[in-house]
């Protein structure tokens, strides 16, 4: 049997995980590829070459690239959406009248519903009956410059369907990427979002000046704060072991990488107002889901009990406060951590 895969978002990561495809030359699947950017579709169509990224990669003749939606959905079984996680809601009322069997949702963004702070699986159920589709998410430390180059990595599948676990590590495993399927699909949902919220505290860190255990020390104390809350939201202590790609891994990744939430607070961190650290990475075409994940938290659930959490959303969101309050947090009142 033939499983039809569509991917719907070539950026960054969805062109590398159809370049992750393409390389495992499995004759038991199609890959049809879709992006909103026409000129985009047009200039890969004639070169097979991305406009904008990774311009010395080449993906092969056997990728349908369409600029249909209904083409692109039409007998599809397993949909990678590599979008962003504003776009999700919009994308949505895209695709939900064009399915016309039950098929797989692989999503890779990571965040929570900016708006209502629901997880971003809760936006899919509450638009597209569950008869329709199956829902799941990829996350780990994979980076589409790792992925490129046939770097050793993990990553998780989260998904509450067994057997459609199965199906999706058959897909996306290979010699180069370890695939570990978990059914704690609340978890890694929140692992992978609240983790980019972390990342960007230890860019302020960095960025302040402070040493790398003072780093380190942070975002340990931030992991604590953020596991608490996804305990309390449903997650199991599972996905917090020491051999969680969605968490352990993710997080090292994203706070000592040059993830783009550290990077954005690292221009906090530099004394950048946040409205301008937005601008550079928007000029940057770099998207911060950290941010997105900050909006979505309720306020009223962040006060004392996590006191760098709550700095962060006062930074960030509220705009009441400035860095020099975590100097004084991290230096001169660390009993509060």
């Amino acid at each position: 049997m033939t499983l039809k895969i569509s991917i719907y978002g070539l950026g960054n990561f969805g062109y590398a995980l159809l370049k992750h495809l393409d390389n495992k030359n499995n004759h038991k699947i199609e890959i049809f590829a879709y992006d909103r950017n026409e000129i985009l579709m047009k200039y890969l169509k004639k070169y097979r070459r991305h406009l904008f990224l990774h311009k010395s990669i080449k993906i092969s003749q056997k990728i349908c690239l369409t600029n249909d939606i209904g083409t692109l959905l039409e007998d599809c079984d397993v949909l990678i959406m590599a979008i962003n996680s504003e776009s999700t809601r919009d994308v949505i009322k895209k695709i939900k009248k064009f399915l016309n069997k039950k098929i797989i949702i692989v999503n890779t963004a990571k965040a929570i519903d900016y708006k209502t702070g629901n997880r971003l699986s809760e936006l899919f159920y509450e638009q597209i009956p569950k008869r329709k589709f199956s829902y799941s998410i990829l996350a780990g430390g994979t980076i589409a410059k790792d992925l490129f180059h046939h770097e050793p990595l993990g990553a998780d599948i989260a998904c509450k369907n067994k057997n459609d676990l199965k199906i999706l590590k058959n897909l996306f495993e290979a010699p180069n990427l370890k695939i570990y399927t978990t059914t704690d699909l609340t978890g890694v949902e929140y692992a992978s979002a609240f983790k980019n919220i972390i990342a960007i505290m230890a860019g302020i860190i960095n960025g302040m000046n402070f040493s790398f255990g003072s780093e380190t020390h942070v975002i340990s104390r931030s992991a604590y704060e953020i596991q608490k809350i996804i305990l309390k939201r449903g997650g199991k202590m599972s996905t917090f072991k020491t051999n969680s790609q969605s968490w352990t891994n993710d997080l090292w990744m994203s706070c000592m990488g040059n993830s783009r939430n550290r990077e954005f607070g690292k221009l906090l961190g530099k004394g950048l107002k946040v409205n301008q650290a937005i601008l550079i990475m928007k000029n940057q075409r770099k998207t911060v889901e950290g941010i997105n994940t900050l909006k979505g938290i309720n306020e009223s659930k962040i006060s004392k009990e996590y006191p760098l959490l709550n700095f962060l959303y006062r930074l960030i969101i509220k705009k009441s406060t400035n860095i020099d309050e975590l100097k004084t947090m991290i230096v001169s009142n660390q009993n509060k951590l």
